[in-house]
């Protein structure tokens, strides 16, 4: 059995590999997660990102259709509810079991430097749920949800607010979230401020002490 890396009462952490971690969890409620991206983007503008003011490679290995179809197959497996997570738009048509291909909106994306054609401005978020009754906390709204990129602590972290609106859609208050590519550990911090529990699992030990550090901070319910 995998010992932790940091606990408390809303949050384990584990530091290691997803794929050799997830057999030993227990069932969770929620998978959400922000793998790593495809070649395509992970090659070009992704190669290299801003961190507060500074150039820094991304310092991890992307992620290709049928290593990200094998992944969602897993997590659908562990998840009793929604699977959510952040990936490649043309990765969508092979994924097993997608109910939605959902949008986050970025107001104050980078726009297309060289003028030659629109910027992007969004990233595709998938949404899955193995076959059976489905229930969310968004009533007939559209999956579509808008938060403006925030500087962090690595480099593909998303913003804490679009996390919170995806763990209030996708969850329930006392639910088990579990984040397989944890990162800068975003999706525990909302995960503990809303009144759920949240497994987080990082491979590289670097974002494991910032998301202890993050975590061990006094985070009240909102």
């Amino acid at each position: 059995m995998i010992e932790p890396y940091y606990k408390d009462d809303s949050c384990t952490i584990y530091h290691g590999d997803c794929r050799e971690i997830l057999p030993e969890l227990e069932p969770v409620d929620l998978v959400l997660t922000d793998p790593p991206y495809g070649e395509q983007t992970h090659g070009n503008h992704l190669s290299k990102m801003e961190i507060l003011g500074a150039r820094s490679a991304l310092g991890f290995k992307s992620i290709g259709q049928e290593e990200m179809n094998m992944l969602a197959s897993e997590w659908l497996e562990i998840s009793k509810g929604w699977v959510v997570f952040s990936c490649e738009w043309h990765f969508m048509a092979e994924l097993p079991e997608l109910v939605r291909f959902g949008i986050w909106r970025k107001p104050n994306g980078a726009p297309q430097f060289a003028g030659d054609r629109p910027g992007t401005g969004w990233e595709a978020i998938a949404i899955l749920h193995k076959p059976g009754k489905k229930k969310w906390n968004g009533g007939g709204k559209h999956g579509f949800w808008v938060a403006n990129n925030e500087p962090g602590m690595h480099p593909t972290q998303k913003p804490l607010k679009l996390l919170r609106m995806l763990i209030t859609d996708f969850s329930n208050s006392g639910d088990l979230i579990l984040d397989p590519f944890a990162g800068s550990f975003t999706t525990a911090v909302a995960a503990k401020e809303l009144g759920r529990k949240c497994i987080a699992i990082e491979k590289e030990e670097k974002y494991c002490e910032i998301g202890v550090r993050r975590l061990a901070q006094e985070v009240l319910p909102l």
